[in-house]
């Protein structure tokens, strides 16, 4: 698949929870109008860009705390190591934002970022848990 394409939702990305499936439909939709957003030097595109910035980064935090809820209510073994990948994601997330809308990187670099995250995280992390929340009613 194409880095560009990862913000288009696939069924090959769930992982079996409405809840989850929905969080990251509302995450990728952010993460797609945060790349298509950064700004270049415009004050209207910069306050644009904030608003998202904002929303993504709330929406993210939103939904590491209901997976780790959930992970934690079926026992997942594996949810310390889960938890340290969202809080450093967050951090990383939050600065990558930081740096777009100041101009220090570029959209490309934006997208570079998200996609592996999705990739990396989503795709492979979160796809090592859907046996263990399916179990879960």
């Amino acid at each position: 698949m194409k880095q560009q394409d990862f913000t288009r939702w696939e069924s090959s990305y769930s992982v079996g929870n409405w809840v989850l499936d929905n969080q990251h439909k509302v995450i990728l939709s952010l993460c797609k109008d945060a790349i298509e957003s950064v700004p270049y030097g415009s004050q209207g595109a910069a306050a644009h860009f904030h608003g998202i910035r904002n929303e993504l980064i709330y929406c993210v935090e939103d939904h590491c705390g209901t997976e780790e809820t959930l992970l934690r209510h079926c026992r997942y073994p594996l949810l310390e190591i889960h938890r340290e990948e969202h809080s450093e994601f967050q951090i990383r997330l939050t600065k990558f934002l930081a740096a777009a809308e100041s101009g220090k990187i570029k959209r490309a670099d934006l997208d570079h970022f998200l996609s592996q995250w999705w990739f990396e995280h989503i795709l492979s992390s979160d796809k090592k848990f859907a046996g263990s929340i399916h179990r879960v009613r």
